[in-house]
């Protein structure tokens, strides 16, 4: 039995200016042919559980096209073109494909189509046409919509934000495939569409209010009709008509029992929609606080220049303000090629004067200015430990550590969100050494970071991926939708059959 494997992947901000190419692809991860298995085996991500399943039914897996991006700006409609007919010529050429398996985000936005994923989804389909069934794998964040649910036989989301699940649920995707091949189950998909967009920082699965749908969904899997059920939170940067929280079940012949379940979910997130806001501190406050006595290390979230969400990841406000109060033990990781270069030309132990960060645009700060000792140069190159990403590799481009005025400044030539401790340790850092360690991100740094954390301080700073969506300005957003809206009722209910 040979199952293909493939897929693009991206999370897309529509408020970034710079948009995303297929070199940014190829920086981050795109690989064909068995270039992919050796890549993603063993590792914990989709495609390994993809392998994961298929070795566990003795079938043969044909690896065509798996293309991973770093968060960033919409994808250029010319390359998304070229990744998708690429993907589906490789999927097409290949000889007796029992069926697909296919890793995709579900937030990625081109610049001229607001529902990327649909689009090449669809490419996919009609490559293969109706005969071939295809199961799909989705980011929690993902804005679910119906014509992408309508492309594939089943979707399988993640369960955890922060995502630990990723193998989890790419198992679970080969697992229905197999069922459905052997004629043991007959999926089908329906999408619910929730019109709350919720504070990113309430999405965390662990806890109320998300940690009551997640509980809902698997209420729902344990019945006798349901094949999957997923809950998304939505990625609330994308500038599209459909972002917000969604439901996914498949079903057993489109199960009626299982639908229903599905839309009392949906209500359920509307019934706790003033659940999914949250108050965040000042980026003064947070640094005083930091500086007090306390449990260490104190862990402070730059939630504007959130790296994981597409921000350019060259934010200043947090350092700015570290270095105003006389900060010491601190660390800050910056995206600047700049100061990267300037740090190799002054050498390790040379003392030079920088203008770090803020090159990318006026939202996330100015350029600081300082003096700072070259400690360390380094290859930027470190493999993930522990629950998240957990055996890849990755690579922050060279780096440098600078020691400016009582703050370790850690500037990177490629952008890279703090997702694992073996980003400071790979730098001769140890985390639960430092005093204070600023993190660009919202929810996915608690992986690594709670374990550690002496306190955990969610700071209120603009940029792009700012939480009140209230400062952004959105074209195409579907209205009412809360929070920009409050006092309407909502219209629940299926809204899609799948292939």
């Amino acid at each position: 039995m040979r199952i293909a494997i493939g897929g693009i992947y991206h999370e897309s901000n529509s408020f970034s200016a710079r948009l995303t190419t297929l070199e940014d692809f190829r920086s981050s991860s795109l690989l064909t042919g068995g270039a992919i298995i050796d890549y993603w085996r063993g590792t914990n991500s989709e495609v390994a559980g993809f392998l994961d399943g298929i070795e566990a039914i003795g079938g043969e897996a044909v690896p065509t096209l798996v293309a991973w991006g770093m968060p960033s700006g919409p994808v250029a409609a010319r390359d998304l073109e070229e990744l998708a007919g690429e993907l589906a010529r490789r999927i097409a050429q290949e000889q007796d494909i029992a069926g697909i398996l296919l890793v995709c985000h579900g937030a990625m936005v081109c610049e001229t189509r607001t529902d990327a994923d649909a689009f090449w989804l669809h490419q996919v389909r009609k490559a293969v046409g109706r005969h071939v069934p295809i199961v799909a794998t989705l980011d929690f964040h993902a804005n679910v919509t119906p014509e992408m649910v309508a492309a594939v036989d089943a979707v399988v989301g993640y369960r955890t934000y922060p995502h630990t699940d990723y193998r989890d649920r790419g198992k679970e995707a080969a697992e229905i495939l197999a069922k459905t091949l052997r004629g043991e189950t007959h999926p089908i998909a329906h999408c619910v569409q929730v019109p709350v967009v919720p504070n990113l920082l309430t999405q965390f699965t662990a806890c109320a209010p998300m940690r009551c749908l997640m509980d809902a969904a698997d209420d729902v899997r344990r019945a006798a009709g349901c094949i999957s059920a997923s809950v998304f939170g939505g990625f609330q940067w994308a500038d599209v008509p459909h972002h917000g929280i969604s439901v996914v079940t498949v079903s057993e012949k489109g199960d009626p029992d299982t639908v229903r379940a599905g839309e009392a979910i949906a209500r359920k997130a509307w019934d706790l929609r003033h659940s999914f806001r949250t108050d965040l501190v000042s980026v003064e406050d947070a640094v005083r606080q930091a500086n007090e006595p306390g449990p260490t290390p104190v862990v402070l979230v730059d939630t504007g220049d959130n790296v994981g969400g597409g921000a350019p990841g060259d934010g200043t406000i947090v350092l700015k303000e570290l270095l105003e109060q006389h900060s010491s033990g601190a660390v800050v990781l910056v995206h600047d090629p700049e100061t990267v270069q300037r740090a190799i030309e002054t050498g390790v132990r040379g003392r030079a004067r920088f203008r770090i960060g803020g090159k990318t645009d006026a939202l996330h700060g100015e350029p600081v200015e300082t003096e700072g000792d070259v400690r360390l140069l380094s290859s930027g190159l470190f493999v993930n430990v522990g629950p998240m990403r957990e055996g890849l590799r990755e690579d922050m481009g060279r780096t440098a550590v600078i020691d400016a005025r009582g703050v370790t400044i850690i500037a990177t030539e490629k952008r890279s969100p703090m997702w694992n401790l073996e980003q400071l340790r790979s730098l001769g850092i140890e985390p639960t050494r430092c005093r204070t360690i600023v993190v660009k991100a919202a929810i996915a740094h608690r992986a690594a970071y709670s374990p550690i954390a002496g306190r955990m301080v969610e700071l209120d700073t603009p940029g792009i991926t700012a939480l009140d969506i209230r400062r952004f300005t959105y074209r195409h957003q579907r209205r009412p939708v809360f929070p920009l809206d409050d006092d309407f009722h909502p219209l629940i209910q299926d809204q899609t059959t799948g292939a």
